[in-house]
């Protein structure tokens, strides 16, 4: 069974990512890994919340970032596991796809506006080269 790695972000197309996937899992049993990556909170936020506060929120907005794929994967069949971490988006996708032996991340087209892509790069590429720089195992991102 592969272990596909699902990153959920913002403006993320659920519906392409769940077509792709079901079309996987036709060909080869598949297992999902839906990450979702949270900010460290960091600076004057802890003047304001509690440590337990601030576990809470990350855990609340997680959950609803992953519902919208949960919801579609749950009505295609495809076994999947939730993962929430916190930290910096392309490293905490190079980190969970090392160390969970993903040899495919599936991210999706992107949504965003084509300045922000040409001034940063897609998630996608930016990802791609992570993986190029951090891993020994060849890892196939879309």
């Amino acid at each position: 069974m592969a272990n596909i790695l699902v990153p959920v972000h913002p403006g993320q197309d659920t519906q392409w990512v769940a077509r792709y996937l079901a079309k996987l899992h036709q060909r080869e049993r598949i297992r999902v890994h839906l990450l979702t990556i949270r900010p460290k909170y960091t600076g004057l936020v802890g003047l304001f919340f509690s440590c337990a506060d601030l576990i809470e929120f990350n855990r609340k907005d997680g959950d609803d970032a992953l519902q919208p794929m949960r919801l579609v994967l749950d009505a295609t069949g495809i076994p999947y596991n939730t993962h929430q971490v916190n930290g910096r988006t392309v490293d905490e996708i190079a980190k969970f796809a090392k160390e969970n032996y993903c040899p495919q991340i599936v991210i999706g087209p992107a949504r965003s506006h084509w300045v922000n892509e040409l001034l940063f790069g897609s998630l996608t590429r930016r990802v791609e080269a992570m993986m190029r720089i951090s891993s020994d195992k060849p890892c196939e991102v879309l």
